[in-house]
């Protein structure tokens, strides 16, 4: 061998044993993070080993199925989880009947919990209670017609949870602004509390800082007033020695014009978490949720209460006991003006997740857990339920129901929309005749508003969803195609079904879900054979889908057109970027030598403004990126350019979700998919 040659040979073993030490340095950290439920430092570092070519095994997929599942991107913990189904053990067992629980598959989580049942260290009496909770959700799914729940849309985008009515405003967590872009364990930054006036029941433009005093480094939320507002209650994440974290409850006054005196409560302690206050109407008692254990725990995070004393310390905590503690987690309490109590919980008889529960004041108890059912509740996390002051049927709750999971955002409660019925028009003179009325025999006239509930003939709907599923490769049938049905507002799981040898599925709508505002998000997937695909369409465009059939991407054996399958052409407003043109030139080079590769070129929007315009620019983008082609010599015969508008969005910004114009921007792109190689 030449020296030349033998140098280099070295140097590539050098580097190749340089590069597999980062990946087993890079999954070392991840495990690490993992173990004190940092989930996502933890997947920052699975990223990276991935980055550096490492191959994942079993355990190692397993792991990073459990970050998304503690980060509760529940979503990404299925699909994670799906494709692992026939390794799980231990506690992704029970994980895995969660997601599926969270999802509305109450019929597959059953079976998951049952396995669960056998499974070493698993409670089999906790299992057969969650395998309740499926079979409660399956018989009361129907949303409350009483109640509609929506995105508080002033709050939604940079509110984490917690909201709380305080004078002529509200009192929420939000990220500060202008601060550095340090994280806490779930990637999220550090919240303080912020201020909002509401008007007309309505939250005004413009929040402000609540209060300099009770500003932190970390975490400040889940705030309590005393009836007379001189005396606030709040959580803060505080760090204690040795460099770990709690979560405790301080408590400050208000001198007239800030708030001072902090100190802290004497029910802390540096070795459990103490959080989510709330006062009694009548300011005697401190409700609050702790991880305390000891005598009377129920196991999980329990709720107490504590006697307040006049200086604004509490006395010792007292447990609300098994009628209220479950298993599970109890958290987030909340009394009514009659002294009820709400909560939230999962480990009483819910729909997955954390959902919001009712009992009626009993004396010195509570009594009579029932769940406030749909819309207050959902599939994913549900908590901080209020009231307003000055009328109980509006108020905010927190959930995670949203996008992904990840996120939380403040939602409103209100009653339907009150509409008077119609007067009729007055007697035009000459064509009708004024009636006489006998005044002392006049039957008074209901004027009391009625709810308006106009009759709806659900046959105009789309009763399923029944399409052929092909590939864009060449044209074949997929068999085997995974198809699942989420309701886009609140992500439960509507239906799911697989494709046949034919290609072909067909999922029945159910009745509750056929209105005109109703939005579904369907994933289309098959393992790694295929690229997945994620549509968020109304139920209205479903006839679309079922006339004109799906395609999905193969992921191909040739790395050259693996790259072009993943090529995007960003673009603003009605230009190409610089980078997009970038990847056009890319694409000419190739298609050049292989004249015989005909591309898709697919144009899509983001999910504002007129929807029919939108499919008109996706198509002229489209349209635009071809004829750039043909002035690099590409034959137009190589070439498909489609417009899809805002029907297969890359991220959470679907209509009515709140966000930035970098995150809509994601959106408005044109992607190269190959459509066939031509003999």
């Amino acid at each position: 061998m030449k020296p030349n040659s033998r140098i280099s040979l070295l140097l590539f073993m050098l580097m190749a044993f340089a590069s597999a030490f980062a990946q087993r340095s890079e999954l070392k950290k991840a495990q690490e993070f993992l173990a004190n439920e940092e989930y996502f430092m933890a997947l920052e570092y699975y990223n990276q080993a991935e980055e550096r070519g490492a191959v994942f095994n079993t355990q190692t997929k397993l792991e990073i199925a459990r970050c998304y599942f503690g980060l509760k991107d529940i979503q990404a913990a299925f699909d994670s989880y799906a494709e692992l189904e026939q390794q799980l053990t231990s506690i992704d067992v029970v994980n895995y009947a969660a997601c599926w629980h969270m999802q509305g598959g109450f019929d597959v989580a059953i079976e998951w919990y049952e396995k669960a049942k056998k499974v070493q260290g698993v409670n089999p009496i906790d299992m057969n209670k969650l395998i309740k909770a499926c079979e409660w959700a399956m018989e009361n799914g129907r949303l409350d017609p009483a109640v509609v729940v929506n995105p508080e849309i002033q709050l939604v985008g940079d509110v984490s949870f917690g909201i709380q009515y305080y004078k002529d405003g509200v009192v929420y967590s939000a990220e500060k602004q202008g601060r550095s872009k340090e994280v806490d364990r779930s990637g999220k930054g550090f919240l303080n509390l912020a201020f909002a006036k509401v008007v007309n029941g309505e939250v005004q433009e413009g929040s402000t800082v609540f209060s300099k005093n009770l500003e932190s480094d970390y975490h400040v939320g889940a705030t309590a007033f005393t009836s007379d507002f001189k005396r606030i209650y709040y959580t803060k994440v505080v760090r204690i020695k040795g460099g770990a974290s709690r979560i405790k409850i301080f408590v400050s006054d208000y001198d007239g014009s800030e708030w001072v005196n902090e100190r802290e409560l004497a029910i802390n302690s540096n070795d459990f978490d103490v959080a989510y206050p709330a006062v009694s109407p009548d300011n005697m008692y401190l409700y609050y949720t702790s991880n305390q254990g000891g005598s009377g725990s129920q196991g999980g995070k329990d709720l107490y209460r504590a006697l307040i004393k006049s200086s604004g310390d509490v006395g010792r905590g007292e447990n609300l006991g098994p009628n209220i503690n479950t298993f599970g987690d109890e958290e987030w309490p909340y009394i009514d003006k009659e002294g009820n109590l709400i909560f939230a919980s999962d480990g009483h008889l819910g729909f997955g997740g954390l959902d919001i529960f009712k009992a009626d004041k009993a004396g010195d108890s509570f009594t009579g857990v029932v769940n406030l059912r749909q819309p207050i509740n959902s599939g994913k996390d549900d908590f901080g339920y209020v009231l307003d002051p000055s009328d109980n049927t509006r108020g905010y709750l927190s959930s995670n129901r949203l996008g992904s999971g990840r996120d939380d955002a403040i939602f409103t409660i209100a009653p339907p929309v009150i509409q008077k019925e119609e007067e009729d028009a007055p007697p035009i003179f000459g064509l009708d005749e004024v009636p006489v009325v006998d005044m002392q025999n006049e039957v008074p006239v209901d004027t009391t508003p009625k709810v308006v509930v106009p009759a709806v003939d659900i046959s105009m709907f789309p009763a399923s969803l029944e399409t052929k599923i092909t590939s864009t490769f060449n044209g074949g049938v997929i068999p085997g195609v995974s198809v699942v049905i989420r309701d886009a507002n609140n992500g439960t799981m509507v239906a799911s079904g697989e494709t046949g040898d034919n290609g072909k599925v067909s999922i029945v709508i159910p009745d509750e879900y056929k209105n005109e505002e109703q939005e579904f998000e369907i994933v289309f997937s098959k393992g790694s054979e295929f690229n997945s695909k994620r549509m968020i369409v109304n139920i209205m465009e479903l006839e679309d889908i079922n006339n004109n059939g799906l395609t999905l991407t193969p992921n191909f054996d040739d790395t050259v057109l693996d790259d072009i399958g993943t090529m995007i052409v960003p673009y603003e407003g009605n230009k190409i970027t610089k980078e997009g043109l970038a990847v056009l030139d890319e694409l000419a080079v190739y298609l050049l030598q292989n004249p015989n590769i005909v591309v898709k070129l697919n144009g899509h929007t983001e999910a504002k403004g007129n929807r029919y315009n939108n499919l008109n620019v996706s198509q002229d983008m489209a349209d635009k990126a071809e004829q750039i082609m043909i002035t690099k010599g590409i034959n137009d015969d190589q070439m498909i350019p489609r417009g899809y508008g805002e029907r297969y969005l890359k991220n959470k910004c679907k209509r009515g979700v709140y966000c930035s114009d970098s995150e809509h921007l994601i959106n408005r792109r044109i992607e190269i998919v190959v459509w066939r190689i031509l003999e």
